[in-house]
């Protein structure tokens, strides 16, 4: 039997806080490890890799909260 849409946008929903949570915790090694890091060249990758985890982590709460407003969900 196909899950309605109500259904669906909830396990999404569930998909994207997990998303966010795993991009907070990516966010942290990227960080950790520019940090630590003695050369500046791979220091700036790191800091990039930490800034493209901030803006996926930004685009799924867009995301995330659409979801939990139109569909009335719960985190």
């Amino acid at each position: 039997m196909p899950e309605d849409a109500a259904e669906r946008a909830k396990r999404l929903f569930l998909i994207f806080k997990n998303a966010i949570e795993r991009e907070k915790s990516t966010q942290s090694i990227y960080k950790e490890a520019a940090e630590l890091c003695d050369n500046e060249s791979l220091k700036k990758v790191l800091e990039g890799f930490y800034r493209d985890e901030v803006r996926h982590e930004v685009g799924l709460l867009e995301h995330y909260s659409k979801l939990r407003e139109q569909y009335n969900l719960e985190t």
